[in-house]
């Protein structure tokens, strides 16, 4: 009973997989295919057959409407790491291997190999497959050798008319394609980062190969020396770059076997600076310096070159104008190329904002001054010139840098800090994840690279530099309160009234509020610190901004000296308050 069990039990698991699978079939890739026609019969000149040559014709895609099968698994796409560095690098990103191209250009030229499906009909009928001869030519039955090499293939239908209609005059019909959605299997190998075998069609181009190979290997592999092979006869050798600059790329048709190999990586040399393509370049054992700029693409603000030689005992250097003779300088692997402008400056452009009247920008000599630029604008009777700002992006830059430097050595102390006991450990970890948010919004602060102007200061005495803001603030009667208060606002200036007062409009400090530490911001950006009874000797002044910082409990934070210093930073360069 129990064979007789198992019996039954295989043969209805038969019963379903059988079905399915005369219905479809898995290709070697792991493709699912639909299953072929039976092969129809020769076709009959006369009553003679005539074979049919090469593989069956696959069913014409135009009349049954369906695609034929892709021959390989589905591409699978994986993020790639590319190494911007290398210029074509980012050619292989998994873009070429996701499309397959199912037709010819109609600018391809036939080549020995091609296939072409040729069709008669009429007075005489014929359907083959014929393969162009290391000659260029195809045998018809009937007509003998027709030359089809270096046909465009937008013309291969036309010459093979012509050439039949000098045999069959009258009453046959010719059509001619080359057979464009062969499946074909492409070996890829040498610098890839996945060498293997590979389905597509063989009108896929060579860059649709090499991806779905990972692409070229950065470290090892070759953009200028990429070769077919068909047997031991090579085919093609490739230069990516013309593909990279001219768009121009060799079509070809590939068969069964073919083989893509990419050779190893050449001379290489680094370009920097005011090129269109920061990158590392390849070349055959050296390049002319003018042919290598050409490929970087020299920005039009540049002036001059510098070439260090790195293969020599000694590092030399050369510092050339680009207008030198560039074609007998030689550039060798490992040699680095920067280009800079290096200009005379011979004028500088400052901005105005605020309440003013006139231009926004005034280009003044290299050598002017703050004077100068004042000298030019039209003040309102609304300007507060006692209250000049100005500001400055060489400032903003190193307040950035000082307190990026804070940031860091405070981020540090915090990772690396020691503990004794547990409880110790517990109290660190709670602190360090309030430190470290801190460190987080403090990074995005900006500063605003203001140069403090104090009252009484002597114009003549300020130079200006280029990108120089000055900002004419407008006259007002507010005092403004931000900080550690309950109500932040601003509040009409009353005179001879104090610091205390306005707190106090403010609805006075809160729990974090640090009495010691308040300041009252002048518009010049001037900081007073109103210590001692909150604030009384500091006179308030109209336009001015009151600001109390946050209080750093020294037994909870181990680390307070210095967030202290950074809440000042923050105060001082951005005019922002930071609570932790």
């Amino acid at each position: 009973m129990s064979m007789f069990k198992h019996f039954f039990r295989a043969a209805a698991i038969m019963a379903v997989v059988l079905p399915a699978a005369a219905q479809q079939s898995t290709s070697a890739f792991g493709q699912q295919q639909q299953p072929q026609p039976s092969p129809s019969p020769a076709p009959l000149v006369g009553n003679t057959p005539i074979p049919v040559t090469g593989a069956t014709i696959p069913p014409n895609t135009a009349t049954t409407g369906a695609a034929p099968p892709i021959p390989s698994a589905q591409y699978r796409q994986v993020e790639r790491e590319v190494d911007e560095s290398v210029f074509g690098s980012n050619l292989f990103l998994g873009r070429f291997a996701e499309e397959s191209f199912r037709a010819f250009n109609p600018d391809y030229v036939v080549s020995p190999g091609d296939l072409i499906d040729l069709k008669l009909w009429g007075a005489f009928d014929l359907v083959m497959r014929l393969e162009v001869d290391s000659q260029g030519n195809i045998f018809v039955p009937k007509v003998g050798p027709v030359k089809v090499g270096s046909t465009r293939n937008a013309n291969l239908n036309e010459v093979l008319r012509q050439r039949i209609k000098d045999v069959f005059r009258e009453n046959v019909g010719v059509y001619a394609a080359l057979v464009s959605a062969e499946p074909v299997k492409v070996f890829v190998s040498g610098e890839v980062r996945e060498p293997g075998l590979y389905g597509a069609y063989a009108s896929d181009s060579l860059l649709h190969f090499i991806d779905r190979a990972g692409g070229i290997d950065t470290d090892t592999g070759s953009f200028l020396d990429i070769r077919v092979r068909r047997g031991s006869r090579t085919l093609a050798r490739i230069n990516l770059y013309d593909f990279l600059r001219n768009g121009d790329l060799p079509l070809m048709q590939f068969r069964d076997g073919d083989t893509i190999v990419v050779g190893p990586r050449k001379s290489t040399a680094e370009v920097s600076g005011l090129v269109k393509h920061e990158a590392q370049f390849e070349f055959d054992e050296r390049i002319r310096l003018s042919a290598l700029l050409n490929l970087a693409g020299v920005d039009e603000r540049a002036t001059h070159v510098q070439v260090v030689r790195n293969q020599t005992p000694v590092r030399e250097s050369d510092y050339l104008p680009l207008s030198a003779d560039l074609e007998s300088i030689w550039i060798v692997s490992g040699d680095q190329v920067s280009v800079f402008a290096d200009r005379q400056i011979g004028t500088i452009i400052a901005q105005v904002e605020g309440e003013y009247q006139g231009l926004s920008q005034y280009v003044l000599p290299y050598e002017a001054n703050l004077s100068d630029l004042i000298g030019k604008v039209e003040a309102t009777p609304r300007s507060n010139m006692d209250g000049l700002q100005l500001y400055r992006v060489s400032i903003a830059e190193r307040q950035r840098q000082v307190l990026e430097e804070m940031l860091q050595k405070l981020e540090q102390s915090v990772l690396t800090a020691r503990s004794g006991t547990r409880e110790e450990a517990e109290l660190r970890t709670r602190e360090a994840e309030l430190v470290l948010q801190f460190i987080e919004r403090a990074r995005e602060v900006e500063p605003k690279g203001r140069l403090v102007l104090h009252q009484g200061f002597d114009p003549n005495l300020i130079d200006l530099q280029d990108q120089d803001v000055l900002r004419i603030p407008r006259l007002t009667h507010t005092v403004a309160v931000q900080g550690e208060v309950f109500f932040p606002s601003s509040f009409v200036w009353q005179e001879d009234k104090s610091v205390e007062y306005y707190l106090e409009q403010a609805g006075g400090l809160t729990q974090r509020g640090d009495r010691n530490r308040v300041f009252v911001i002048r518009p010049s950006g001037e900081m007073v610190e109103a210590k001692g009874g909150w604030g009384r000797r500091v006179k308030v002044q109209a336009g001015d901004e009151i600001m109390v910082l946050p209080q750093v409990d020294r037994k909870t934070f181990q680390f307070s000296k210095d967030l202290i210093q950074i809440i000042y930073q923050l105060a001082l360069s951005a005019g922002v308050v930071l609570r932790l």
